[in-house]
């Protein structure tokens, strides 16, 4: 402490502005991520949603040879082409979940990052506490014993 503070005092921690900035951007940080989290939980869900009406389509195309002899073969080469198309869909969605994770991991790295340094400042307060409670503490020893001493000279005098 630059300045030793004076009996009674309260104590006041003088990167206080600092912590308060560091808990900000903790929190502005945790909403970033919450908000990564939730597109990328929308593109997961999306993909289940592709996977599985692609699923759907196979089952209904192999329905259809299991049924007999085929009718209509134009109408199979649609379905069979609806189903190269959601596969392309898939895929595509399959990558667009790789990069939404990928962010995912990139904010969640930030965001531990700023608790970090939020931490450290807390740390510091701590600290900072410590010594400042230690210091009244030693003060309040001194003045005890100043008054000890008056008390003693006074008795020994009368």
């Amino acid at each position: 402490m630059a300045q030793a503070p004076k009996p009674g005092k309260k104590f006041k921690y003088a990167l206080e502005t600092v912590l308060k900035v560091r808990e900000i951007r903790e929190k502005k940080e945790q909403e970033k991520f919450a908000e990564k989290n939730r597109a990328y939980l929308k593109e997961k869900e999306e993909e289940t949603a592709i996977a599985a009406q692609k699923k759907g389509k196979e089952e209904e195309l192999r329905g259809v040879f299991r049924r007999g002899p085929i009718s209509d073969f134009a109408k199979v080469m649609r379905r069979r082409a609806h189903l190269d198309v959601l596969k392309d869909d898939l895929n595509e969605q399959v990558e667009k979940v790789i990069e939404a994770n990928k962010l995912l991991e990139e904010q969640r790295a930030r965001l531990i990052e700023s608790m970090k340094d939020k931490k450290i400042m807390e740390k510091h307060k701590g600290h900072k506490l410590e010594a400042y409670n230690k210091l009244m503490q030693n003060l309040e020893l001194k003045f005890m014993d100043e008054i000890a001493t008056q008390r003693f000279k006074h008795t020994k005098t009368d």
